[in-house]
């Protein structure tokens, strides 16, 4: 990260909470900043040393408040009293309540972290984005890489039960300060059915997403689309650019374009625009589906179950949220997003993110919390969450759902992969830098604007809100 990234990042005033929404992909939630944060840049994650055996200080009972994104008698808020019951049955004289702090709890449960009165389990910090890296350096999380690198009876450690991929979400400054909830990465969906009957084979590169999509219009006789997508949600549209552009340019180029005060111009790298015209192939070869543009997300991904369309590119949440609506017998696979040829980012980088629980700094009962963390970690209660939602798991010992084809191959080739936060934080950040950066892409696909004036547009809407970031 550059000198002036690290500037920059701790001016922002929000920090990330995704939570479980329905029916549509977790969201960014703003938040208040945390008084007098340090200004440190975070080291890269190291590779911590184990911790020789040691006596674990005794788990005394008393009062575990925890912080919860779910409406008691849901299954999630279920899974999770489920741990606190086992704590209150083994631990005599303790008392686990549950608080809601999604959404709309954020400003009271922050303003109690704060105060020194927090929860004793609260989601507040992602080690990938930089609006949440002051809760940490305003030491208002507790590091917890003892516990994660402490040798267990069989010579394992608590860390190693965890995909590699997902450990940024969980560090900071080389340093764990997360245990994973849930976790998302981005993925190329298809219909197995289709692609098995056709003949086709799950795409690699740019180059032959391409091919494919036609292969498709050609076999289905144009019956099917190859690729579903909405332009109701900018974002949605704006994952491809996010990927494609990545592949092009590399993380950091972007992240320093987004995040920086270099003065930076799109229009000057070409990578920016080489990326805005290959993704304006998927509309001028007529790979989305019919009516795109004023189809709701939620319609979209329905449009795919349906038949409608081969193809989606969407989040590994696409399988709970469609639970319901997903027909019987559909063979849903999946497949990475293809490598660009020439590109300069890692070919093999990951979207996503690990929702990870923390625990304060300022707990009462440390380790009771780490000890709940360990229990909801654990190989039978990721079992459980696979089970009960199709949710991708974490966990290394816990296989994908059976139901998702190739989510173990994705999951496994990507284990020591670059792992990206989706959409690069740009939705938690200030200033409409989402709007800034999605909605020329989407006018771009709606044929009112070339791929140049697209990046000309994103350049004049980047300067603009660098401006603002200078006058804070």
């Amino acid at each position: 990260m550059s000198k002036s990234l690290k500037a920059f990042t701790m001016l922002l005033a929000v920090v990330l909470l995704i939570g479980l929404l329905p029916a549509c992909a977790p969201q960014a939630t703003a938040t208040a900043e945390p008084a007098a944060p340090a200004t440190a840049e975070p080291a890269a994650p190291a590779t911590q040393e184990p911790v020789a055996t040691e006596a674990v200080p005794a788990i005394q009972p008393g009062n575990l408040e925890v912080g919860v994104l779910w409406e008691e008698g849901s299954p999630s808020y279920d899974l999770v009293k489920t741990i606190g019951d086992s704590l209150e049955a083994d631990y005599p004289g303790t008392k686990v309540t549950y608080t809601f702090n999604n959404t709309a709890a954020r400003p009271q449960i922050e303003t109690r972290m704060m105060a020194g009165d927090p929860l004793d389990i609260d989601f507040i910090f992602e080690g990938m984005d930089p609006n949440s890296y002051s809760w940490v350096e305003g030491g208002y999380i507790k590091d917890i890489t003892q516990p994660m690198t402490s040798v267990r009876k069989d010579g394992t450690q608590w860390k190693d039960d965890f995909y590699p991929l997902f450990y940024p979400s969980m560090q900071y400054g080389g340093k764990f300060y997360g245990a994973p909830e849930q976790v998302y990465v981005w993925a190329l969906h298809y219909n197995k059915t289709m692609f098995d009957e056709w003949g086709l084979t799950p795409p690699t590169t740019w180059a032959e997403l391409l091919a494919v999509s036609e292969q498709i219009k050609e076999k289905s006789g144009g019956e099917v689309a190859p690729i579903a997508v909405t332009g109701q949600v900018n974002f949605y549209a704006g994952m491809y650019y996010d990927a494609v552009v990545q592949r092009l340019c590399g993380t950091e180029k972007v992240m320093e374009y987004l995040y920086g005060d270099t003065g930076m111009k799109a229009a000057d790298e070409p990578c920016f625009l080489q990326a805005a015209q290959e993704v304006n192939k998927l509309v001028k070869n007529g790979d989305l589906i019919k009516g795109w543009e004023g189809t709701d997300f939620t319609t979209t991904q329905v449009y795919f179950f349906q038949g409608k369309a081969a193809m989606i590119f969407m989040g590994s949440w696409l399988m709970t949220e469609m639970k319901d609506s997903i027909p019987e017998g559909f063979k849903l696979a999946v497949a990475p997003f293809p490598s660009v040829e020439g590109g300069a980012g890692n070919q093999d980088a990951v979207f996503g993110r690990a929702l990870s629980w923390n625990i304060p700094a300022k707990s009462d009962v440390p380790e009771l919390a780490v000890e709940f963390l360990r229990r909801y970690t654990s190989d039978e209660t990721a079992q459980k969450r696979v089970d009960l939602f199709g949710a991708l798991s974490a966990n290394v010992n816990v296989a994908p759902p059976a139901a998702i084809y190739g989510a173990a191959d994705l999951l496994e080739g990507a284990k020591n992969s670059e792992f990206i936060l989706y959409n690069y934080g740009v939705n938690s950040a200030k200033y409409g830098l989402a709007s800034g950066w999605y909605d020329p892409m989407v006018e771009m696909w709606t044929g009112g604007l070339t791929p140049e004036q697209a990046i000309a547009k994103i350049d004049k809407n980047i300067e603009a809100i660098r401006a603002q970031r200078a006058a804070e």
